[in-house]
């Protein structure tokens, strides 16, 4: 029985050293080497973009209103409709005021006619004084009667006109071209003089008020050139222009109101609309910076490091690792004031797991 025992003993053995060999081949091939996306270094912009948050306006609003009160007798024009410089929007009951004008009408035809016997009166006794047959008490008094009667026509005529004007306050019409965007009363309905009717914008004016920080308002002035985009069309960027920048910040929002009037508004641009309203402000006094990702930096206990690449091969680079000096984190990355020429190509994702001299797979950011 011996000897089977060492026969077995020996397959056993022969197996295990098998097994243990397979093992050490697979472990020498199983070299992982990590693909990577990277960056050329660029240098940092001469000027800075912000955006801030606005809302679109008209950038002219009417508060229509009558000058008298009375009862509405029609509404000629609905919400969201187009009106032109001088159409009629709404009508008031104008019966009194036309009895009115037909009642001044009659006294000044009477004065007229009073007037004209008058001037005949008086050119008659002239005629006759001048002959000596009327004497001048009666001359005097035909040229007082003319003189009375020419003054209340005077008189008169401007009634008439008074009345005619007071009749064109029952009518109310547009003072300019743009769009009906509300109307506050219903026909029949009474209204005071002064009371809203409706509101009419300008349709071609179009105007964005931003609310600005602190951090940037002094940055900010008149006739300064920004860019206006809408959520609702972000492939588009409109060009605007400051009109107004308030001294004094809103209560609510602490922020200063900014005022923009857009050239060339288009007809899908409504007021209400959210916008963002892009500025460009240099960087005075910055110190001469590279640019690179904010992921691309790590930083450890001896301070800020990032990973070069350089290829050895199509696809295929090996990281080098660097020391580096970081300034300010921008909306686009960091400063490096210090570390790099520019022009090198830094490892822009999964720098937390390399080590210097690793082999990687490149993908270009």
């Amino acid at each position: 029985m011996g000897w089977k025992k060492r026969a077995i003993y020996g397959v056993a053995l022969g197996l295990l050293v098998g097994v243990t060999g397979c093992g050490g081949e697979e472990k020498q091939e199983a070299e992982v080497i990590r693909a990577v996306k990277y960056r050329e270094v660029a240098p940092v912009p001469s000027h800075l973009e912000r955006r801030f948050s606005g809302i679109t306006k008209a950038g002219e609003v009417v508060r229509m209103s009558f000058r008298t009160g009375g009862k509405i007798e029609t509404l000629e024009a609905g919400v969201g409709d187009r009106v032109k410089r001088g159409q009629v929007v709404a009508t008031l009951d104008n019966r009194d005021a036309r009895l009115n004008l037909e009642k001044a009408l009659v006294d000044l035809e009477k004065s007229r006619i009073q007037s004209d016997n008058a001037k005949s009166n008086l050119q008659r006794t002239k005629a006759l004084y001048e002959n000596n047959n009327v004497p001048v008490s009666e001359y005097e008094k035909a040229r007082d009667t003319y003189a009375n009667a020419s003054a209340a026509y005077d008189v008169d005529v401007r009634a008439v006109r008074l009345q005619k004007r007071e009749l064109t306050y029952y009518t109310l019409a547009s003072p300019m071209d743009g769009i009906v965007t509300a109307r506050e009363v219903e026909a029949n309905e009474n209204v005071a003089s002064g009371e809203v009717v409706a509101v009419v914008q300008a349709g071609d004016s179009i105007e964005v008020e931003a609310g600005i920080p602190e951090l940037w308002i002094a940055q900010i002035r008149q006739g300064q050139a920004a860019g206006i985009v809408y959520p609702a069309m972000p492939d588009k960027r409109f060009e605007g222009r400051v009109t107004e920048v308030a001294f004094e910040s809103d209560p609510e929002t602490h922020t200063y109101p900014v005022t923009l009037v857009m050239e060339g508004a288009r007809a899908n641009i409504r007021p209400g609309m959210p916008a963002s309203v892009v500025f460009r402000f240099e960087r005075e006094g910055a110190v001469p910076a590279l640019l690179v990702p904010v992921h691309a930096v790590a930083k450890d206990y001896e301070g800020h490091f990032l990973y070069i690449v350089e290829k050895t091969g199509e696809g295929e680079g090996v990281v080098t690792k660097r020391r580096v000096t970081a300034g300010r984190m921008m909306s686009d990355g960091f400063e490096i004031l210090s570390g790099l020429e520019g022009g090198e190509k830094v490892v822009t994702t999964g720098i937390s797991f390399l080590t210097d001299g690793k082999k990687v797979k490149l993908i270009s950011d």
